[in-house]
């Protein structure tokens, strides 16, 4: 009987947290790659005016597959702005590149729209991943489908890539989350 008390006290609990408001926002801070057999090729994406807007092209060079191409995403926060980061628990496991598109691809939804500000299919959750030069066009970064309670300071989300299991080079996405002004 305690464990199903203690089982709906915490359906309610978490309940009641989906129901708060969000008080941050989030901006772009910064978007880097490293590797040289890297298949992504973002050297064109810049962040213009006080919004932090994500504008240019990245390429996909080859094909993303769903047997070869795998990933492996951590998060790391930086609360003080002097960029010592420690690493935070939200971790996506190793994983293909088709799988995590479609289980993550929900936190980004709100950001980049197809036909909107981009003309990357992401939304059909394609597999393989097209290679191809997309666009991204005033991209503003929107927390609408993150958690509600988030760290305060520099976010860094790191996405590992591995090809036929060798590690090929990583994806850095920085942000700040801010108190809402």
């Amino acid at each position: 009987m305690k464990e199903i008390l203690f089982c709906v006290l915490i359906m309610l609990t978490s309940n009641a947290y989906a129901l708060l408001p969000k008080t941050y926002e989030a901006r772009f801070v910064s978007i880097t790659s490293n590797g040289t057999k890297m298949p992504l090729d973002i050297n064109q994406i810049r962040f213009l005016g006080r919004e932090r807007l994500a504008n240019g092209t990245f390429e996909l060079k080859e094909d993303l597959d769903n047997e070869s191409v795998l990933i492996v995403g951590e998060t790391f926060i930086d609360s003080v702005g002097d960029g010592e980061y420690k690493q935070l628990p939200f971790t996506a496991p190793k994983q293909s590149i088709c799988k995590a598109l479609e289980a993550y691809w929900t936190y980004f939804e709100p950001s980049i729209k197809f036909g909107v500000n981009t003309d990357f299919p992401a939304h059909t959750h394609p597999c393989p991943v097209p290679k191809g030069r997309y666009y991204l066009k005033d991209v503003v970064l929107k927390a609408d489908n993150w958690p509600v309670i988030m760290p305060r300071g520099f976010l860094k989300a790191v996405a590992t890539v591995f090809k036929n299991d060798e590690d090929v080079g990583s994806l850095e996405i920085v942000s700040q989350i801010s108190d809402l002004s």
